[in-house]
């Protein structure tokens, strides 16, 4: 009897060793395995602001910018239709570097980010052209017992430079851990200074008929336009990437493309890439 009560000492030792060492581990393992793992987004909701640098290459369609000053030498000529509908200017490029800051507001919906944001930069960007028409004539009869040839010469100049550019943005994006990609679109307003002139020079023949005096003879003038400090609306649209670097600061990286049309007749875009440093209140 001793003997049988060892042996089953023995086995009950036995027994709750081996479900110490191997039960309870494999239980613990087996239900964390199991357990689905739920999507977490980054907190970019709220106000944010920060300050940024660009480089930007502006380009600029000079094209008739300067034809309506030619067309005020000779108003009211027959030369004024000619003139006004010359393509005098050609385009002409440019580069320079920004300095700015930005401020805006978050809305998030799990991993959806819609927003809007107010773009400041402040720029030394001068883009100008300057060129002469090829010559051409043009007859006339519109004078009783005159024969008019004009022999007429047009050139012009312009210059345009953008000191501060400002974008109203619609912003969407995604997140994609501490990365925010995301895309815009919204209106522009950019502050100019603008310098325009136009020369006219006409030489005049005249074959008169019998018994009119010969009116022959040469003309022409200059007109310029100086405007400092305009304001011009276009508008404005880019893609950039924002990266949380702590839980508040955050990195951007951007390229943004604005087109101004139809200042004084030349339209003005202009590419910029920046990068920038913000912080999420």
């Amino acid at each position: 009897m001793r003997g049988l009560l060892v042996a089953f000492g023995l086995i009950a030792s036995c027994s709750g060793a081996f479900a110490g060492d191997y039960e309870l581990p494999t239980l613990r393992g087996s239900a964390e395995s199991l357990m689905p793992t739920l999507p977490t987004y980054t907190i970019w909701r709220g106000v944010y602001a920060g300050g940024q640098v660009g480089y930007s290459s502006a380009h600029s369609d000079f094209g008739n910018g300067v034809n309506d000053l030619a067309a005020s030498v000779v108003r009211n000529t027959v030369l004024e239709p000619f003139v006004v509908n010359l393509n005098t200017l050609p385009p002409a490029s440019s580069n320079g570097a920004s300095v700015g800051a930005f401020v805006g507001y978050n809305t998030q919906w799990e991993g959806v980010i819609l927003g809007f944001e107010f773009n400041y930069s402040h720029a030394t960007l001068t883009v100008g052209s300057a060129a002469a028409a090829p010559g051409f004539q043009v007859s006339s009869n519109s004078l009783a017992g005159h024969h008019f040839v004009y022999d007429v010469n047009v050139s012009g100049g312009e210059t345009i430079r953008v000191t501060d550019l400002a974008t109203f943005r619609a912003r969407a994006g995604w997140i994609a851990g501490q990365f925010l990609p995301y895309g815009f679109l919204g209106l522009a307003v950019a502050r100019t200074d603008l310098n325009r002139s136009a020369t006219v020079a006409w030489s005049r023949r005249d074959t008169p008929d019998a018994g009119f005096p010969d009116l022959s003879g040469i003309g022409g003038g200059t007109a310029a336009d100086v405007q400092n400090g305009g304001f011009h609306f276009g508008y404005a649209g880019g893609i950039g990437m924002d990266v949380f670097v702590t839980p508040t600061i955050f990195w951007r990286g951007e390229w943004e493309y604005v087109v101004v049309p139809d200042i004084r007749g030349l339209n003005f875009n202009m590419n910029t890439v920046r990068t920038a440093l913000g912080v999420k209140f």
